[in-house]
């Protein structure tokens, strides 16, 4: 059975969408734009991701916006080895003082009993 895990990005400019994870080919942080993580998907579509996720504070810097790309692909990964579908979410997260990929079980269709 092939994993079915989603990313849901959410950006204040751009808007909200869900990207399935199996789609990505590259995720990136670039200092130009140090509010965004870039998620490349295999059309070549690039989907910006608010890395502070609404939370009022200083853009990324050197070292966290990498760390955070770096997470996503370990929560990919961690979530795909796991039974059933997933969704991943950028989240605020007191422990780690910043923000942080929460996952949460994908549930497709309640209705569909």
């Amino acid at each position: 059975m092939t994993p079915d895990v989603w990313v849901r990005v959410n950006s204040a400019t751009f808007g909200g969408r869900m990207v399935r994870a199996d789609t990505i080919e590259q995720v990136r942080w670039d200092r130009k734009t140090p509010q965004y993580l870039i998620l490349t998907l295999h059309s070549g579509e690039e989907v910006r991701q608010d890395v502070r996720a609404g939370a009022p504070v200083d853009d990324m810097d050197d070292a966290e916006g990498p760390d955070l790309a770096e997470r996503l692909v370990s929560a990919i990964a961690r979530a795909s080895d796991r039974p059933g579908g997933h969704m991943l979410e950028l989240t605020p997260d007191e422990s780690a003082g910043g923000v942080g990929w929460l996952r949460t079980p994908l549930v497709d269709k309640p209705w569909a009993g």
